[in-house]
């Protein structure tokens, strides 16, 4: 597996289509919920994780129920975690969940890049 990671905007998703040359169905937008099948990209993991945190799935959880899926394939995530520390019970264990989760997967990766302005750095 290999992990993009980013803030909101960033181009992640733009970066891994142009590096990798991802076709529209190569790509499996995490929003719409745990995959079914692999693809060769997966994006929007902070939504899934916040639906995970919100269903009350841990972190060690919600990487099982992925890691299946994604083993071969890129992820990409937006980087949450450097913000002001939401007050809301919920939100905060949105971007609990979400940074344990991006630990547990950049530990298993091949490789992580961080993206900014649409430039990636490798991490890993």
């Amino acid at each position: 597996m290999k992990l993009i990671i980013g803030g909101a905007y960033q181009g992640k998703l733009t970066y891994a289509v142009k590096k990798y040359g991802f076709s529209e169905e190569a790509l499996f937008d995490l929003s719409a919920g745990f995959p079914e099948e692999e693809r060769a990209c997966f994006y929007h993991l902070e939504a899934l994780t916040k639906s995970a945190a919100a269903e009350g799935f841990s972190p060690d959880e919600t990487v099982k129920s992925l890691l299946p899926h994604i083993k071969n394939a890129v992820v990409i995530s937006r980087e949450i975690g450097c913000g002001i520390v939401p007050t809301d019970p919920a939100e905060r264990l949105w971007r609990e969940t979400h940074g344990a989760v991006l630990k547990m997967l950049a530990a298993e990766a091949s490789s992580v890049t961080r993206v900014f302005l649409g430039l990636g750095e490798v991490l890993k």
